[in-house]
């Protein structure tokens, strides 16, 4: 009895194993945020004192690859939409101007997994509920020239998802994220040219032991104006820079691969009476151990009140 049950936890140990070399950050976990998630976005400026919401959504054709960069074997359909609040009371800190935010999302995810998954891995799975809440409680930005800013924040994920890792999809994780950030905006002459860096750690998973490696993330906006249009190239990076750990038993006691990806595309930005609205479309021309493809943005802003 006792090498039955021995065989049979080595060989549930080898499914899971070949089931996560494809994959990054914690199996069935999504990462906090979706890569490109501020582009379009004049990241290095503060709006004018006031409160602000945005509503960010997208619909993302996706599938896993490899370290190799080959198919692995899954396919998502994701869709997701993110509610932000900002408050910009019109003060400062270090001689900056400070906002402060908090970002809901939700995440609609439908998967399938065929060969080279084993069989018992195999079929589609599907979620839709709250991912893990965005706090950020300060944000800085400091106007350098006329039209020329730079800005400092950080940002806290809670661990409001959905997480079960016995679930083949979750929609988030039992474990905080800490992301500290810098942006940068030249808004002359019609252009909005931004780049925002965010660099990602976790705490260890709190149900299944397991901590996700640490991450940058830099996004990448150039849209000039073209009367009443905006249109220009956007993009993105995604390095894991640290591996993962495994300190339990989950996923056959395996860690997955450092995931790397790039997306380029088109944005084009336009005001709508007090709407702004921010289209952008994007593919991974790099992909390892990582899920990516073709993905559409949808982005609308528009003030709710006077100053604060």
């Amino acid at each position: 009895m006792t090498l039955t049950i021995r065989n049979l936890a080595a060989c549930a140990a080898l499914i899971l194993a070949s089931a996560q070399a494809g994959l990054a950050w914690e199996p069935g976990v999504p990462t906090v945020l979706p890569p490109g998630n501020t582009m379009g976005v004049p990241v290095g400026a503060n709006p004018p004192p006031g409160l602000f919401f945005s509503l960010r959504s997208g619909y993302w054709d996706a599938k896993l690859t490899d370290g190799d960069g080959d198919d692995a074997g899954q396919s998502n359909t994701l869709a997701d939409t993110a509610l932000q609040f900002h408050w910009v009371p019109g003060i400062k800190i270090l001689g900056g101007d400070y906002k402060a935010m908090i970002t809901l999302p939700l995440i609609s995810n439908d998967q399938t997994r065929e060969a080279p998954f084993p069989p018992p891995l195999q079929g589609s799975d599907s979620r839709f509920a709250l991912g893990n809440i965005e706090i950020s409680p300060i944000g800085l930005s400091w106007q350098i020239q006329p039209g020329i800013f730079v800005s400092s924040g950080l940002s806290i994920f809670a661990p409001t998802g959905k997480f079960d890792p016995d679930e083949a999809v979750n929609s988030g994780g039992d474990f905080w994220t800490f992301a500290p950030s810098v942006g940068y905006s030249y808004l002359r002459d019609g252009w909005n040219a931004s780049v925002h860096a965010t660099y990602f750690t976790t705490t260890e998973n709190r149900e299944s032991d397991y901590k996700s490696g640490d991450e940058i993330l830099i996004n990448a906006t150039a849209l000039k104006d073209m009367g009443g249009w905006s249109v220009g190239p956007v993009g993105y990076w995604r390095k894991q820079l640290t591996a993962d750990d495994n300190n339990g038993t989950s996923y056959g006691g395996t860690v997955s691969g450092k995931a790397e990806q790039l997306g380029l595309g088109i944005g084009m930005t336009r005001q709508f009476g007090k709407v702004e609205a921010n289209l952008n479309i994007t593919d991974d021309v790099y992909l390892r151990n990582a899920v990516g493809g073709p993905k559409l943005w949808l982005n609308l802003s528009m003030p709710l009140g006077g100053r604060g």
